[in-house]
């Protein structure tokens, strides 16, 4: 299956699954207020901040080795990860449920506190994130996208559902919303197991029984170790931007003001999972083969990167003209700051859209390191240029422009340095000599 076949049926499943999340957002919003919306987003955030790690990213070493029996014992050692982090997650809840009640931490922190009993949940939402993405993975080796798409669409369909009946019940509270997802985090894994991955995967497992089957499970674990080691902070690193970001605008401008944020963000990066997601998900199995056959990376990124800007750059023009009566039209009346949100941001959405599929080339040419580096860097820009703004007195809107001005010089430094390390050694040498 070619490069473009492989994107077609993941991007249209993701399309699909885009379309159920933005079709439910009118009756979300009017149906929960803007500070409800922000308190959900926070435990959203804080729960994919979790499951970033939680197999140690050691469910994307899958895909690299040769053999299918020790990638078979690179799935096992992710499955267990999830559920040793699950636990963990659980315990974190317990501990932000009870940290209150010893530590006083002022009115900023209403919104972690409105949470209380929902923080029982994010174990179990950690947990079943992480198998989806051991299986997910799983999926992607075998080459079985149909079957990812599939998961994804079921997902969302269920999350769809389970906020529906919270609304005809009534419910109001960020607690109904937490409610559903954590039901709705079950079809995917599911389904995946349903259509067989663990029964081959079982097939697939080296046969070694007692401490011999250990050894070779840390065997493994110590040769993929720069996935815990770099990539795994790496993914943490960046989903704590939002984390933070939605817990300093909630502390610093209220619920209310996040929950703004978070319905802009959702819907003017719903393109960027639809498209990013889907390519960086084929593009990460197509530049690991090129790699291992010592081929550069260079025409597929560069290919990559004119189509991705041909798509932002008119969706940035769009935010900037119409946001506001955009939103409103979309989301109610009220809803419409954060259309005016959505038109200070459009610079950073565009430039995050281009380069984030991008950035999964470092994983396949050993650069974890340096793009750990970067995405450190990125992130104290980022909630720097947010949170100087809110806290010397200016306007979200004008804390977002900032965030607009300053990321996509680092993004362009980003990719300046992925296309400098695109070319394996031997084909940089060969050129080196031909020139």
């Amino acid at each position: 299956m070619s490069l473009r076949q492989r994107f077609t049926q993941l991007a249209s499943a993701a399309a699909l699954s885009q379309a159920i999340p933005l079709l439910m957002a009118p009756l979300l919003t009017r149906h929960f207020g803007p500070a409800v919306v922000g308190q959900w987003a926070l435990f959203a955030a804080l729960a994919a901040n979790l499951a970033t790690v939680a197999n140690l990213r050691y469910e994307y070493a899958v895909l690299l080795p040769r053999r299918t029996g020790e990638a078979a014992l690179l799935l096992e050692l992710a499955l267990w990860l999830a559920g040793l982090m699950g636990l963990l997650s659980m315990a974190a809840g317990l501990g932000l449920i009870l940290l209150p009640r010893f530590v006083p931490l002022g009115g900023r922190w209403t919104a972690l506190a409105a949470l209380d009993p929902a923080l029982l949940a994010l174990g179990p939402v950690v947990l079943l994130a992480g198998v989806q993405q051991a299986l997910t993975l799983w999926a992607n080796r075998l080459g079985r996208f149909a079957w990812i798409g599939q998961a994804r669409v079921l997902q969302q369909g269920g999350l769809a559902a389970a906020q529906a009946v919270a609304m005809l019940a009534g419910w109001t509270t960020a607690g109904a919303l937490v409610l559903a997802q954590l039901l709705s985090s079950v079809f995917a894994p599911l389904w995946l197991q349903c259509r067989g991955l663990r029964l081959r995967w079982r097939r697939s497992r080296t046969r070694i029984a007692g401490r011999r089957h250990l050894r070779h499970l840390r065997r493994v674990a110590h040769q993929q170790r720069q996935f815990p080691l770099i990539n795994s902070p790496h993914a943490f690193v960046n989903a704590l931007q939002e984390t933070v970001v939605l817990a300093v605008i909630a502390a610093w401008a209220g619920a209310a003001a996040a929950g703004y944020y978070a319905m802009m963000v959702r819907l003017v990066k719903a393109p960027a999972s639809l498209v990013g997601g889907a390519l960086s998900e084929v593009l990460l199995s197509t530049l690991a083969a090129d790699w291992r056959a010592g081929q550069s990376l260079r025409p597929r990124l560069a290919r990559s990167l004119w189509a991705l800007a041909g798509l932002a750059l008119p969706g940035m023009l769009l935010l900037m003209l119409i946001g506001p009566p955009l939103f409103a039209w979309l989301l109610g009346d009220d809803w419409r700051v954060s259309g005016e949100l959505a038109r200070w941001f459009a610079p950073y959405v565009a430039a995050h859209f281009i380069a984030a599929p991008l950035t999964v080339a470092p994983m396949v040419t050993g650069r974890q390191a340096g793009a750990l580096g970067f995405s450190l860097f990125g992130n104290v820009l980022y909630i720097a240029a947010l949170g100087l703004g809110l806290a010397l007195g200016g306007s979200l809107a004008w804390a977002l422009g900032a965030v607009s001005l300053l990321l996509p010089l680092y993004f362009a430094g980003l990719l300046a340095w992925i296309w400098r390390g695109a070319v394996p050694h031997a084909a940089g040498r060969s050129r080196d000599t031909k020139e």
